[in-house]
């Protein structure tokens, strides 16, 4: 019985730490108004792709801090996709207020005091014009990672319900299965309507195509200085090297080797199963072997050479 009371009271206190940033909305229009946060760092990338690593990667920086773990009590404040007609999670420069400015400089200012603001929220793939006009001057680290195991692992998070449901949607999907039904998991992408007969692997792969097309649509637009692109690949072979030399591209402390040695051994939090190469041949070959050409001209893009299918 103590136990559990102890229990809900941590859970508790949790909440009430995991609602202080909303105390910025009403505050911010009465105090003055706070200078924009400086020299953010905004981490983009498909839902697990390994964003959530690298976040973690950076947060070991004294010079650097989140507002949690991930920013959606900043960018949905305004902007719930209910609001919107249940369009998507995609958001233009025309959508900041300068209401909103308030409040996301307010909210990042009483979080992260005098360090720099980092943030990874997987939607900001589709809102980087937004995030232009919102946090002006902001550097970009875009991870990307091949489409078959983005996609298994997509499915994989699906499948781990209720983590990563992020809506009941108005209208149900019909071609999952077990899965039917209102719930939407991770980003919700412009056009999803369209797939609400569509199979899971149809979905995520839908998913890893919107992304990353918006990053790259976005991407021509941002001062290379501003622009670091890493890929997850190279993150697993040799997360040593890779965290090093992003730290010195965001002009960041030195990461001594045996500090990014325990890094990369340390798995994130949201991970289900630990990292492999081509795990998708493992957990969802047919699945994922249906959708490569559906996702074979943006992996291009991406600068990815074609996948082997499981039997070739």
């Amino acid at each position: 019985m103590r136990s559990n009371r102890l229990f809900g009271a941590r859970r508790f206190v949790w909440r009430i730490r995991r609602s202080v940033p909303r105390l910025a909305r009403p505050l911010s229009a009465v105090l003055p108004k706070a200078p924009p946060p400086r020299d953010p760092i905004l981490v983009l990338g498909c839902p697990r792709s390994g964003t959530s690593f690298l976040l973690q990667a950076l947060l070991r920086s004294p010079e650097l801090r989140s507002v949690q773990s991930e920013g959606h009590i900043l960018w949905d404040e305004f902007h719930h996709p209910r609001d919107r007609g249940w369009d998507s999670d995609a958001l233009d420069r025309s959508d900041v207020t300068e209401r909103e400015r308030e409040f996301v400089r307010l909210a990042v200012r009483w979080w992260t005091r005098d360090r720099r603001f980092v943030d990874k929220t997987p939607a900001s793939c589709l809102r980087i014009p937004y995030l232009e006009a919102l946090l002006p001057g902001a550097t970009y680290v875009f991870l990307r990672r091949r489409a078959a195991d983005n996609v298994s692992s997509l499915m994989e998070a699906w499948r781990a319900r209720p983590r990563f449901v992020k809506y009941r949607l108005p209208e149900p999907l019909s071609g999952l299965g077990p899965l039917n039904g209102n719930l939407w998991s991770l980003v919700l992408v412009p056009g999803w309507r369209d797939l609400r007969s569509a199979s899971l692997e149809e979905i995520c792969a839908h998913q890893y195509i919107a992304c990353n097309e918006a990053v790259l649509a976005a991407r021509d637009q941002i001062e290379p200085s501003r622009w670091i692109e890493i890929a997850y690949e190279d993150l697993l072979a040799d997360s040593v090297a890779e965290l090093q030399r992003l730290y010195r591209q965001l002009n960041l402390g030195f990461v001594e080797e045996a500090h990014a040695e325990a890094l990369a051994r340390r798995p994130a939090r949201t991970t289900l199963t630990d990292p492999e190469p081509d795990k998708w041949r493992r957990q969802n070959p047919e699945a994922v072997e249906r959708i490569l050409p559906l996702v074979a001209e943006i992996e291009r893009r991406l600068g990815y050479e074609a996948v082997d299918f499981v039997g070739a």
